[in-house]
C-alpha cells in the first residue's frame, strides 16, 4: 500500500486537474486511490453510467468516443484525469472510454473526491482554474491525434510474415525509426512496459505474432492488425480477425472475393506473388500511416475529360496515385487509372470509344430513356471485361444513386463494367440498371463530388478534381437555353450541389478546371478539356497545392 500511495502522490500531483492542490489534499486522495489494469479494447466506462470514479492514467493511453457515431473526441496518456466533469456535475457519463494500449490507472472513489472539494477551499479552486482553463483552450488533458503507429503481423497458412514485416519496415523508415518485436525479444511479465517504451522511442512499432500469451497480446495492443495470406481462403479463419488490414500476397484474382467474404477485413492490400513487392508494400505503408494519396473525380459528362490533364499533371509532378473515386465520367475515368492505365493511354481510350464510336447515340423512342445504352455497354465490355474493383491494385470506389430507396450506393466490389455502368446512367437519358433488386442511376443525383466516401477512411490527403459549373449567362443577360440532354444531364446534379459544396472542404487540395465553354456532351472537345485539366492542376500544384500535399506525405514522426 505504501508504494501505491507514493505512486498515487506523485501521478495526482503531476495530473494537470490538481495542479496546485496541497501536499496534504494530495496524499488523502492518494490513500484512498487503488490501482486498476485495463486491457487495450476494452472499455473503461460507457456514456450513460453512472459517474461514481474518477480515473488518472499511470501508463497507456485511452481514447474518448462519442457515443452517437463512434468518433474518436480525443486520446489521454499518463497524467491526465477521466471522469471528473461528471463527478462534479452529478451527471452520468457522457462519452465511452477505451483503452487503446494495455493500461494502469489510479482508481478514486467519488466520495473521496468529494470530501476534499468540500472541505478544502485551495483543492476546490485550483479543480475550479483547471477546468475553466480546459473549457478556454480544449486541450489541457488530451494528446495530439496520432497516425497508427503499432502494427501486429499474423500469417494465415504458407504467408512468409517475416518477409513481408522486413519489407514494411523499410518501407516505414521512410518516416521515422522503426522496431520490430517478436516473442523472445521480450520478458512475459513485462510485455505491455516493453511496448510502451519501445513505442516511446521509435517512430513505428512492429509487433511479430508468437504463441499465447504474446500473440493475444500483440493483437489487442496495436493500431492495425495486419493479416498477411497467400493461396486459397480456408473454409473458417481463427476468430478475432474481422476488421483487419488484410495484405493478400499474390492471390490468384478468382480467390480474392473469397477472402474478403471470409475475413471481412476493415481494408485489403493487393501484393503480387512473394514479398518483392516494393511498390505494392509501400502502398500498405501509406495507407497504415494516413499518407496515402486520394484522388475523387467528379462527374460532369464530356468536361470529366479534363480529369485526363489532372492526373497527367500530377503525374508530372511525382505524385503516385494510391487511390482513387469517382462519380458518372469521373468514375470512368478512375476505374482506367486504378486498373494500371496511364494518362496518355486513358486519354487514348477515350478518344477511340466516346468520341469516335460515339457510344451515346443509339437513341430510342423516349418511353424509358433518350437511349439504349447498348452500344455503352458493348465499350464497358471492351474496356474492362471482367475486371472487378476488389481485385485492382490501387483501391478504386465508384458512385450511383438508387431509385427505390434514395440513397447513394458506393461500389467497392464487384464488376467495374457494372459499377461504372450505374454511375454514368443519367436519368432520362439513359435506362436506370437493375441490379440486386436497386434501380440504379447517375450517383450525381445524390453526390456527384464523392469525397466523403474517401475521407472517412481516414488514410491520407485527398485531391478532389470538379468540373461541374453553372450555366453562364448570354450576350443578352439571358441563359441559353440548353439541348434536353444537358438539361437533364445538368438536372441530375441539381439535388446533390449542397453536398459537393460539403466535399470540397473534405479535400485537402481542390483543381477547378475552367471548362466552361465545353458542353456536356462535347465529345470532340476531348483535347481541350484535357488540356484544360492539365493547366488547372499545374496551376494549383505550383501555388502552394504540391507543398500541402508533401507537408502531409512526407512528414515524419
Amino acid at each position: 500500500m505504501r508504494q501505491i500511495e507514493t505512486v498515487g502522490r506523485d501521478v495526482f500531483g503531476d495530473a494537470p486537474l490538481l495542479r496546485g492542490a496541497s501536499a496534504q489534499a494530495l496524499d488523502e486522495l492518494a490513500h484512498a486511490a487503488r490501482e486498476v489494469r485495463i486491457d487495450a479494447r476494452d472499455w473503461l466506462f460507457h456514456a450513460g453510467e453512472g459517474a461514481d470514479r474518477l480515473y488518472v492514467v499511470l501508463s497507456g493511453r485511452l481514447q474518448v468516443v462519442a457515443p452517437e457515431d463512434g468518433r474518436v473526441l480525443r486520446e489521454v496518456g499518463p497524467g491526465a484525469a477521466l471522469g471528473e466533469l461528471g463527478l462534479l456535475t452529478g451527471s452520468p457519463r457522457s462519452a465511452d472510454v477505451r483503452a487503446v494500449r494495455d493500461s494502469r490507472l489510479l482508481e478514486l472513489e467519488a466520495g473521496s473526491f468529494l470530501r476534499l472539494v468540500e472541505g478544502d477551499g485551495g483543492f476546490a479552486l485550483s479543480v475550479a482554474r483547471e477546468l475553466a482553463r480546459q473549457l478556454q483552450d480544449s486541450g489541457g488533458l488530451e494528446l495530439p491525434r496520432t497516425r497508427p503507429a503499432v502494427f501486429t503481423v499474423v500469417g494465415i497458412g504458407p504467408a512468409d510474415v517475416r518477409g513481408f514485416a522486413d519489407d514494411l519496415s523499410d518501407a516505414l523508415a521512410r518516416w521515422g525509426s522503426v522496431a520490430t518485436l517478436g516473442a523472445s525479444d521480450v520478458e512475459p511479465e513485462s510485455f505491455a512496459a516493453s511496448v510502451e517504451e519501445t513505442e516511446r522511442r521509435f517512430g513505428h512499432v512492429l509487433l511479430l505474432d508468437g504463441p499465447h500469451p504474446w500473440g493475444a497480446f500483440c493483437r489487442r495492443q496495436c493500431d492495425r492488425l495486419l493479416v498477411v495470406a497467400t493461396g486459397e481462403p480456408p473454409a473458417a479463419p481463427e476468430p478475432g480477425l474481422e476488421g483487419c488490414e488484410l495484405v493478400l500476397a499474390g492471390v490468384a484474382s478468382g480467390a480474392i472475393a473469397g477472402w474478403l467474404d471470409t475475413v471481412r477485413p476493415r481494408a485489403h492490400h493487393i501484393l503480387r506473388a512473394g514479398t518483392g513487392d516494393a511498390d505494392g508494400v509501400a502502398r500498405v505503408a501509406r495507407r497504415l500511416t494516413q499518407r496515402s494519396f486520394g484522388v475523387v473525380l467528379s462527374g460532369g459528362g464530356a468536361r470529366g475529360f479534363a480529369h485526363i490533364g489532372v492526373l497527367a499533371a500530377l503525374a508530372e509532378a511525382g505524385f503516385g496515385l494510391d487511390r482513387i473515386g469517382g462519380c458518372s465520367m469521373g468514375s470512368y475515368i478512375a476505374a482506367l487509372a486504378a486498373v494500371g492505365r496511364s494518362a496518355d493511354e486513358i486519354e487514348e481510350t477515350c478518344l477511340t470509344e466516346l468520341v469516335r464510336r460515339s457510344p451515346f447515340n443509339d437513341y430510342t423512342l423516349p418511353r424509358v430513356a433518350l437511349i439504349r445504352s447498348r452500344k455503352a455497354a458493348a465499350m464497358l465490355e471492351r474496356v474492362f471485361g471482367g475486371a472487378r474493383i476488389e481485385e485492382t491494385p490501387r483501391p478504386l470506389y465508384t458512385v450511383s444513386a438508387d431509385l427505390l430507396s434514395s440513397r447513394v450506393v458506393v461500389h467497392r466490389r464487384g464488376s467495374i463494367v457494372d459499377a461504372v455502368g450505374a454511375s454514368m446512367s443519367i436519368p432520362g437519358v439513359a435506362p436506370p440498371v437493375r441490379r440486386a433488386g436497386r434501380l440504379l442511376v447517375d450517383g450525381g443525383v445524390l453526390n456527384n463530388l464523392p469525397v466523403d466516401h474517401m475521407a472517412e477512411t481516414e488514410e491520407g490527403p485527398i485531391l478532389a478534381v470538379d468540373v461541374i459549373r453553372r450555366l453562364d449567362l448570354g450576350d443578352d443577360g439571358e441563359p441559353p437555353l440548353p439541348t434536353i440532354a444537358e438539361t437533364l444531364a445538368r438536372a441530375t446534379v441539381l439535388g446533390s450541389v449542397e453536398r459537393a459544396e460539403r466535399n470540397r472542404r473534405l479535400a485537402l487540395v481542390l483543381v477547378t478546371p475552367e471548362v466552361d465553354a465545353i458542353g456536356l456532351r462535347q465529345w470532340s472537345a476531348i483535347h481541350a478539356a484535357v488540356e484544360a485539366g492539365r493547366r488547372a492542376a499545374t496551376q494549383t500544384l505550383e501555388e502552394g497545392g504540391a507543398d500541402v500535399l508533401r507537408a502531409v506525405l512526407d512528414a515524419r514522426v
